[in-house]
């Protein structure tokens, strides 16, 4: 957490050097118009929104005044309800032209005094009265009768600092002779003051790099942009940074974190709305236009939408839309966003439906890897033997949810592969490669998905050197076969058109026949040490292995046909579509062999259900069994 030095203060600026809004100039102008005052006195207005600068456009008249000037600074609020207001300024105006200070007497005797010693006294005694605002109405009413009186001298300049804004026409004109609006701050004055500020923080808890600039700008201009108003606008959102921001740098993209925290610091029903509802805007697909959209979501977003701000309302839409890729289109408005896509968990976005708490609650859920967890496994890829020790552990830890924590891993490895350290993709590679038959076939899919974006991460020439040696060295045969034929397929290879346009495919079609003669390979080992039939991936490797060596494959299945284990596990091969074995042996040849497995009994319940289902098939009833045999 940051020190409370790190923090900055909502203090106003007090040399012209430090202007960073172009209030330099005006307050010159407002110093020229104090010192031109006439002689019996001037009353000037300061007027600006609440956190705007006005104390600081103050502070620099004062400046400009020069160290010679009589400035007295008089606070009505400081006194308390009782406080005689009178005799309060009437001192601070003596003392500052060196006069004893009155001890007391009604408003006009008091003028009386001070007139007397400021008679023949060059230059002006400035009064600055700043954060009128903060009196309730009795004490305002109070200190605009002793401003009207004792504070109406000659050579006396009030300088009256608040939003003319809060209050009616009549007390303003009672109040100020001649008005002056605190100017705008200049074009793009207040974004750079926050994005300067922002750099600062930003040193210390770099953004995490899927945060591209694109992205930034997309969501910073005009949505951001749009809730920096006032320069305590730019203060309240850095300084809520400061503490938020750190403990998460890691594993939140920077540019959606800032734009939820400036929501919720300046919007808050709106955060609510969204936190509330991650359905309604986690996700990535949205329909494609917005008239597309379903009734019941057109209602909720509307409602959200009736209650911005008119003068923030395009600005903030537009923040929404960018932030939330699965919020549909607005009917009437064309804001340019990015296309729905599938990027949001990799780039730690907030429509990331498994980041999204992380937004909000400020801590990553117990479901999701934090990024420093994530660092720490990955510090085990030093080897493929010792990253596979860690998936395996991985596999025996469950999440609240009661996920296996593999699940997890490899899910957010596969979003982040693309930016994994090119020296780890061998060791992560071959570390999975080892274990790819360790679960069965549970993890396929996800398998499948890493290993693609890991080979992606590998120069095109090298990568089929890499797979030959990893191929050769790891344990899992099942998945390296199963990665194989995936190759093949890009090219169409072995019938059926291509799955790649040529161009995109993993390797070509000279180094897929090598990568199949390794898998060939892997196979005859398997069935040298007795092992092949306890593959998960028996259906698929019997099927590229009828494809590379026909003769061998059925050679084999024959063989299997008449071993107890090895037939069922050749029948649980193919557990809903047995008609798939067709080509490796034809069912209703070992129908009676699978039925007298049925009736020993001695089947695991998961075997025996398959069995049964194979039996039911192609035997249904005793004279179909006569039949077949």
């Amino acid at each position: 957490m940051p020190s409370q030095a790190q923090l900055s203060a909502d203090q106003p600026l007090r040399d012209p050097a430090d202007d960073r809004l172009g209030y330099a100039v005006f307050a010159e102008h407002l110093a020229a118009t104090i010192a031109d005052a006439p002689e019996e006195g001037l009353a000037v207005g300061l007027h600006g929104d609440p956190g705007s600068g006005k104390t600081t456009a103050a502070n620099f008249a004062r400046h400009y005044l020069g160290a010679g000037a009589a400035v007295v600074d008089f606070a009505p609020w400081s006194y308390g309800p009782r406080g005689d207001l009178a005799v309060a300024l009437a001192g601070a105006i003596a003392r500052e032209v060196g006069h004893t200070p009155p001890s007391g007497g009604d408003p006009g005797e008091l003028r009386a005094e001070l007139a007397g010693a400021l008679e023949g006294r060059r230059g002006r005694v400035v009064v600055i009265v700043d954060d009128l605002d903060r009196l309730e109405p009795p004490r305002l009413a109070d200190a605009i009768r002793v401003l009207e009186s004792v504070g109406r001298l000659p050579g006396v300049v009030q300088l009256l600092v608040f939003d003319r804004r809060r209050h009616d026409p009549v007390t303003v004109d009672r109040l100020v002779q001649v008005p002056f609006d605190l100017p705008l701050p200049e074009q793009g004055a207040l974004p750079q003051m926050f994005l300067d500020g922002l750099r600062n923080l930003l040193e210390q808890n770099p953004a995490t790099a899927v945060v591209t600039e694109h992205h930034w700008q997309q969501i910073f201009s005009p949505g951001i942009e749009t809730l920096l108003v006032t320069p305590r606008d730019v203060v309240r959102l850095l300084n809520t940074l400061r503490i938020t921001y750190a403990p998460l740098a890691a594993e939140v993209n920077t540019a959606d974190f800032i734009a939820v925290e400036a929501i919720r610091v300046f919007r808050p029903t709106l955060h609510d709305t969204i936190r509330r509802t991650p359905g309604r805007f986690a996700g990535s697909t949205r329909p494609r236009t917005a008239a597309a959209a379903d009734e019941e979501s057109k209602l909720f977003h509307g409602a959200w939408i009736d209650q911005l701000d008119p003068a923030s309302r395009v600005g903030m839409i537009t923040l929404i839309l960018r932030l939330f890729p699965a919020v549909p289109d607005v009917e009437g408005l064309i804001i340019t966003r990015d296309p729905p896509g599938e990027d949001t968990r990799s780039e730690l976005r907030v429509a990331s439906a498994e980041l999204f708490s992380t937004y909000f609650r400020f801590t990553v859920p117990a479901t999701v890897i934090a990024k420093s967890e994530m660092a720490e496994l990955l510090a085990e890829a030093t080897a493929p033997a010792s990253f596979a020790a860690m998936l395996r552990r991985l596999a025996g830890e469950r999440d609240p949810s009661g996920n296996s924590r593999i699940v997890t891993f490899v899910d957010q490895l596969a979003a982040s592969a693309t930016s994994l350290d090119p020296a780890r993709v061998e060791p992560v590679l071959g570390g999975v490669l080892d274990v790819g038959d360790d679960f069965g076939s549970e993890l396929d899919d996800r398998f499948d998905r890493l290993l693609d974006r890991l080979i992606e991460r590998v120069p095109a020439e090298q990568r089929a050197d890499l797979l030959v040696r990893q191929f050769r060295e790891r344990a899992g045969v099942g998945l390296i076969v199963a990665e194989v034929a995936r190759f093949g397929r890009e090219h169409g290879r072995h019938g059926g058109p291509p799955e790649r346009p040529e161009g995109q495919r993993t390797v070509g079609l000279d180094d897929v026949a090598r990568l199949e003669e390794v898998a060939l390979e892997r196979i005859r080992e398997r069935v040298a040490d007795g092992r092949l039939a306890a593959l998960p991936r028996l259906a698929l490797v019997l099927g590229r292995w009828r494809v590379w060596d026909r003769a061998e494959c059925l050679r084999w299945v024959s063989d299997a046909v008449a071993d107890d284990p090895s037939l069922i596990a050749l029948v649980m091969a193919f557990p809903e579509n047995p008609e798939a074995m067709r080509p490796l042996v034809a069912p209703e040849h070992i129908v009676h062999r699978v039925r007298a497995l049925v009736a020993e009994g001695t089947a695991a319940p998961a075997q025996r259900a398959a069995l049964e289902h194979f039996v039911a098939a192609y035997a249904p009833d005793d004279a179909a069994v006569e039949d077949a045999s």
